[in-house]
């Protein structure tokens, strides 16, 4: 059982409900403009964005499945190696082959680059991360007096709380992401940009929608395609379509929404136009990327929508891409161990190309998954578990740290453990995580309360001493 919402969270969650049911009730214009957008009112535009000049990007690598980051991240002290290596039996890391590091853990034999990205100063760790509304305890949770997630250690369920950010709320009822809640407020930055600010490489999420823009999907080989066939320059067939579409487009229609959605699929060619320029301008980068790589052909694309910033007139950007296979029920250690190369050789070719643009400092990459995993083995395996560690990369993060290390005991039943399968209980909750890399971004604290709405359970102190980002 879960204990009753606050009377401030039922008020927050019957304004939602009310909010959906008034869109499926709509007419008329409303009705043909789609769902009533929940909480739109929170995310109207300011001249305080608009006046950003500086340029920033952050990006998101979601890890499909659960990563089971304890094996990815292994306690250094002897004492908690040991309770750890108790606890994990079969799955644990031996010590011999772990890359040492200054902080409390060590990093797998198979994240050799992350760890020098670390060593170097240009990665930090972030210890025990979850999916939380706020602070509980072990007793709590064992007492069922705990305020916490529906659904949790379900897919998709954990999923849909981790990108929307609203773990008070049924996912059902919240229809944006706080990556795109986010977008909605720095959009104004964006200034004369045809494009919305948010991309996904990895298809549809739940994590970019906004309230007031949709994001782009984009695939990792041309970008988008939408109307690219109509752009000029191809062949002559192709110059006489466009020109005649452009007259087509160009006429004054007399009612509004031919009017409108002739104005709609203008600026959509021009941005398929702008963005095929750029995706074709940005092509060859000194760092060479592993083909037979998703999540590596994902994170070039996304290099080379960094490198046509300017021609895409964008101040801020903010990017999604995925690696899936994390779900490791069986035979863990090999598919773990190529995953973990994978996201090694990937994220460390990202990094050397954002050395190479330049933009080192204005970009920041983290890692994301449903949830973390049991310490206990299952056989040949992990289950599902709760919180998990996580890394947040770039030049301007205060790398070479761990941060909230207030490290879990890893003992099965010990005072970290929400039952007796070594399911963790979270120490910072995902609206902590995400209103930090918030911030850096630019958004200002009163707006971060608006993005993340279950933060304020967190207390007025949150942030103190984190310390994340150096500059």
């Amino acid at each position: 059982m879960m204990k009753t919402p606050t009377k401030k969270q039922a008020q927050r969650r019957d304004l939602l409900k009310s909010g959906a049911c008034m869109a499926l009730l709509g007419s008329g214009t409303a009705a043909m403009s789609g769902k009533l957008q929940l909480l739109s009112s929170a995310f109207a535009q300011s001249s305080e964005y608009a006046s950003l000049t500086d340029y920033k990007a952050l990006v998101c690598v979601f890890l499909y499945g659960g990563a089971d980051s304890f094996s990815m991240f292994v306690p250094s002290d002897n004492d908690t190696y040991n309770r750890y290596a108790a606890s994990r039996s079969g799955l644990a890391i031996p010590q011999s082959t772990l890359q040492a590091t200054p902080g409390p853990y060590s990093f797998n034999q198979y994240l050799p680059q992350l760890h020098s990205l670390y060593q170097q100063g240009n990665l930090a760790l972030i210890s025990n991360v979850g999916n939380l509304i706020s602070p509980i305890s072990r007793t709590a949770v064992l007492n069922d007096s705990a305020l916490i997630p529906a659904d949790l250690f379900a897919h998709n369920h954990q999923q849909a709380q981790w990108m929307k950010g609203y773990s008070s709320l049924p996912t059902s009822v919240v229809e944006s992401g706080w990556g795109g809640r986010m977008a909605d407020l720095l959009q104004d930055a964006n200034v004369g940009a045809v494009l919305p600010p948010t991309f996904s490489l990895f298809g549809s999420n739940p994590w970019l929608p906004g309230e007031l823009i949709q994001p782009l999907g984009l695939n990792t080989s041309n970008g988008l395609s939408l109307l690219a066939h109509l752009d000029t320059g191809a062949s002559a067939s192709n110059a006489s379509r466009s020109n005649l579409h452009d007259q087509m487009l160009a006429q004054n229609y007399s009612h509004p929404l031919k009017q409108q959605a002739a104005e709609t699929i203008a600026r959509a060619k021009l941005g398929s136009g702008q963005l095929a320029g750029v995706v074709a301008a940005n092509q060859n980068f000194s760092t060479s990327y592993d083909d037979t790589s998703k999540l590596a052909r994902q994170l070039r694309m996304v290099a080379r929508l960094i490198a046509g910033r300017d021609a895409l007139n964008m101040k801020r950007q903010v990017f999604f891409v995925g690696l899936g296979g994390w779900d490791t029920h069986d035979h863990q250690t090999p598919r773990l161990n190529a995953l973990m190369t994978e996201l090694d050789n990937s994220l460390a070719d990202f990094n050397d190309t954002l050395l190479e643009l330049g933009v080192s400092n204005e970009v920041t990459t983290f890692t994301a998954s449903d949830f973390g995993r049991t310490l206990t083995i299952n056989g040949d395996g992990s289950d599902h578990g709760w919180g998990g560690h996580h890394m947040v990369m770039g030049g301007a993060v205060n790398g070479n740290n761990t941060f909230f290390t207030e490290l879990p005991t890893y003992e099965i039943a010990g005072t970290d453990d929400s039952g007796d399968k070594g399911r963790i209980i979270p120490e910072l909750s995902i609206n902590q995580y995400g209103a930090l890399l918030a911030e850096w971004m630019g958004v200002n604290a009163s707006d971060v309360a608006q993005v993340f709405p279950d933060l304020e359970n967190f207390g007025s102190n949150w942030r103190d001493n984190y310390g994340l980002f150096s500059s």
